[in-house]
């Protein structure tokens, strides 16, 4: 019976088939990796559309989308009316900045009037977009002052919530 001794690779640690940094001869680097699908069924016909394909869908984006009642009964109401515009208006201002962005860009492909350079139908574009970009800015402040609102509150109306003083049934004694 014979034997064959393997190859030497000079590396001192005893096996002939581990390279230097530990990994066989033939071994290769192959990360797993693996997709996660998150599917809501709902609707009435069963089909679930995700929201990339087809906006407006989920529940996510029709709450943010929705303004809660202006009914001022407590200080809870007023709280979650100005919270619901600022997080409409942010929401919002998100949206049609995308939007913009969006509309720049499918109209600086779109074909331009014949004899138009492209720097000009580009500048056309920009015009355009600008526009949006602008509404997008008016939601920002519109939530910045629901914000700034729900604090003038809570600094006007501070002395009515503590004009009654709590009664002390034993002082407090060192």
């Amino acid at each position: 019976m014979t034997t064959t001794t393997p190859p030497s690779n000079n590396s001192g640690s005893g096996n002939a088939y581990k390279t230097k940094h530990g990994f066989g001869s033939g071994a290769a680097f192959a990360p797993s990796f693996g997709i996660n699908v998150n599917v809501k069924s709902g609707g009435t016909n069963g089909n679930a559309i995700g929201a990339a394909a087809n906006p407006g869908s989920g529940m996510e984006r029709a709450n943010q989308l929705a303004l809660p009642e202006p009914a001022f009964y407590s200080t809870a109401d007023v709280r979650t009316y100005c919270e619901g515009v600022r997080s409409f208006g942010a929401y919002a201002a998100i949206e049609i900045e995308v939007a913009a962005e969006i509309l720049k860009a499918a109209l600086e492909q779109a074909k331009g009037v014949p004899g138009d350079n492209i720097f000009q139908s580009k500048m056309r574009a920009r015009a355009v977009a600008r526009k949006l970009a602008k509404a997008s800015d008016a939601f920002t402040d519109a939530a910045k002052a629901a914000a700034a609102a729900w604090a003038a509150f809570q600094r006007e109306y501070a002395q009515v919530g503590a004009a009654r003083q709590p009664v002390q049934r034993r002082p407090f004694q060192f």
